[in-house]
């Protein structure tokens, strides 16, 4: 592994400053992406701490989400950020992430936590002119809801009909007046959760983000293709404190976010699709007519 005499100095690094214990290098990485990697350090055979390695640009936004909400019981701290921003050290969180249905519970619960233990601590961020992705930034909301339905489109060619895209296009006109800005963790996935005992335990990978506080909850309820439903949605929504819209709104963004995790499935050709298709028969019907 190319990366291997960078880790162990690292490592060294990392112990004679006092920041983590006597470890093990789990020589695979936990998660091996384009640009980023992600390792386990083990204690006495035991997980113990996260050492991820990324671009300077996205440590540096995940310290600064980090700090923004110190107090949230879901994100793990950061122990340490290389000063150059190359890596970044995090507590290990055990658990099952969100891909195991049984491990990960009921949406109505887990859901609801989500809410009131990370979103309603969000802080409106009206600095600057950024939208959308931090690292890929947008001049508006509805230019960043533009790109994510421009993604669903192709990838969703062919599988859905394009009458559907055509109706979804509509809603983005109502969708673009958002209230605040928000500093928000923007990579609500169910690959991004941690449960224990069918519990939210910690909320992982983030890719922050700058747009409505709603963005985040409609993107955790989209997040598995298990109970997709208004009741699901309107009980979390009743939890926020963030309150600035009504339930037709409301329902307009769950669209856009069904029809674009859909989209999402498709391209990354996972195993919930057909599941999520089923559910876009009923959230279909509440699409405005072309």
């Amino acid at each position: 592994m190319t990366l291997a005499p960078r880790i162990y100095a690292t490592i060294q690094h990392l112990f004679m400053k006092g920041i983590i214990e006597t470890v093990e290098l789990r020589e695979k990485p936990e998660q091996d992406e384009e640009g980023k990697r992600t390792y386990l350090l083990t204690a006495d055979g035991k997980p113990k701490y996260a050492l991820r390695m990324d671009t300077p640009e996205n440590v540096a936004m995940t310290e600064q989400l980090h700090k923004a909400y110190p107090d949230s019981a879901l994100l793990p701290k950061i122990l340490y950020a290389d000063p150059v921003k190359g890596y970044l050290v995090q507590p290990y969180v055990a658990g099952t992430t969100g891909h195991d249905a049984e491990g990960r519970g009921s949406k109505k619960v887990w859901l609801p936590l989500l809410v009131t233990e990370l979103l309603n601590r969000y802080e409106a961020d009206e600095a600057g002119g950024k939208w959308g992705r931090l690292t890929e930034p947008c001049s508006s909301w509805s230019e960043f809801n533009e790109r994510e339905l421009s993604k669903a489109r192709e990838n969703l060619n062919g599988l859905q009909p394009a009458e559907d895209c055509e109706r979804v296009a509509l809603l983005l006109e109502p969708l673009a007046n958002t209230g605040s800005k928000f500093l928000l963790h923007g990579n609500m996935d169910a690959s991004s959760f941690v449960f224990q005992d069918k519990e939210l335990a910690g909320v992982l990978e983030a890719k922050p983000t700058a747009g409505p506080v709603l963005y985040d909850l409609v993107q955790a309820f989209c997040s598995t293709p298990d109970d997709l439903s208004l009741e699901v949605l309107f009980e979390a929504y009743s939890l926020l404190d963030e309150k600035a819209v009504d339930q037709e709104r409301l329902v307009q963004e769950a669209l856009l976010r069904v029809y674009c995790r859909m989209g999402q499935c498709a391209a990354e050709n996972r195993s919930e699709l057909n599941e999520y298709v089923a559910a876009w028969q009923f959230w279909r019907m509440l699409l405005p007519e072309a």
